[in-house]
């Protein structure tokens, strides 16, 4: 999930720091369900409503919303997803099966509703973002079910961004939330300062995704076979690519895909030059010539390792959009009717 780091950096006050923070528990606690944006933006939703009595629900409070009937309304529409998500996973997986939840998909769904609520934040010229802007983003961008739910309780776009706006008024010196202290952001690791978590290699995927690699390497040694590659650049590609993998999966505890691209191909790719280009070649080219290869390897390989990384890490965003979308809900079956009514979370 984001760190502190990257929120602290989307000028994120500490309540929605906090609301961010607790999406993970929120979705892990109704696995299966059927993840995707909206549902995303409902988890969202539901940890406002169930996190304390703060500035946001206060402004509901005072625009006649009935708290817990909403909270009790979007726990069953949640509900609702979840029962047709588990009967798509049984689908599409065979019965009694259950697929992996991808905890990559949920932070690239989060992040989108977190660029979403920047922009209302830009809209009322504030320079924080707050719960205020998320709920905003949430009802601007609410899918038709979540849309008309929000809309049987009095939640309208205008109305909310009128109620916030004249709390404000009446206490104009401050927001209602305070930005999160720079004392409390840790540093980014040395070399990935300017990175933030992206996705990369796991650290643990299954049989399926190694043939797929498999099959990618074949793909490109084919490729390199029709371009008349020599065994050193077959050697150099491989390990290369292999490395990259590796060092996303590795360093920075796997945080850091980009940086950790960047550094294994600018280290990985001199060295390969050295041992099986330039030593070789020692006794026929000049010195200056082994020189300057050897001081723009580094370059190019950081280059190299960027792209080998993008490539990679493109592969498992694939996988985990395909694994996160799910099939469309159709009827249920009688094994899904017999289920019985999940307690309200």
């Amino acid at each position: 999930m984001f760190s502190r780091q990257d929120l602290f950096a989307r000028r994120c006050v500490l309540g929605l720091v906090q609301v961010i923070e607790q999406v993970p528990s929120r979705a892990a606690a109704r696995m299966p369900q059927t993840l995707d944006a909206a549902s995303a933006g409902m988890l969202l939703l539901w940890t406002i409503l169930r996190w304390e009595r703060t500035f946001l629900l206060v402004c509901l409070e005072e625009l006649g919303v009935d708290m817990w009937a909403l909270t009790r309304d979007l726990d069953d529409l949640i509900r609702h997803r979840d029962s047709f998500g588990a009967a798509a996973d049984r689908r599409a997986a065979g019965r009694g099966a259950r697929l992996a939840f991808s905890w990559s998909a949920l932070d690239f769904y989060v992040a989108q509703w977190l660029d979403r609520t920047a922009q209302e934040a830009v809209k009322l010229n504030h320079p924080y973002l707050g719960t205020e802007h998320l709920l905003l983003a949430i009802i601007a961008g609410a899918d038709p079910e979540l849309a008309d739910l929000v809309a049987r309780h009095g939640i309208g776009y205008h109305r909310v961004k009128d109620a916030v706006l004249a709390a404000l008024a009446r206490s104009p010196a401050s927001p209602p939330e305070q930005p999160i202290a720079a004392t409390v952001i840790r540093e980014g690791p040395l070399g990935a300062g300017w990175d933030t978590p992206a996705i990369g290699v796991p650290r643990r995927f299954g049989l399926g995704i190694l043939m797929l690699m498999m099959t990618l390497f074949a793909i490109l040694f084919a490729a390199m076979q029709v371009l008349g590659a020599s065994p050193e650049i077959f050697i150099i590609v491989a390990v290369l690519v292999v490395g990259v993998g590796l060092g996303q999966a590795v360093l920075y505890g796997g945080k850091y895909p980009r940086a950790a691209s960047i550094w294994v191909g600018a280290c990985l790719l001199p060295a390969e030059i050295l041992v099986l280009i330039v030593h070789p070649a020692a006794e026929k080219g000049s010195p200056g010539e082994m020189a300057f290869l050897l001081i723009l390897s580094p370059l190019l390989g950081a280059g190299l390792g960027y792209l080998a990384g993008g490539l990679t890490a493109g592969v498992f965003l694939l996988i985990d959009k395909y694994q996160a979308r799910g099939c469309s809900p159709s009827e249920p079956d009688e094994e899904d009717n017999a289920q019985k009514e999940l307690p309200v979370r």
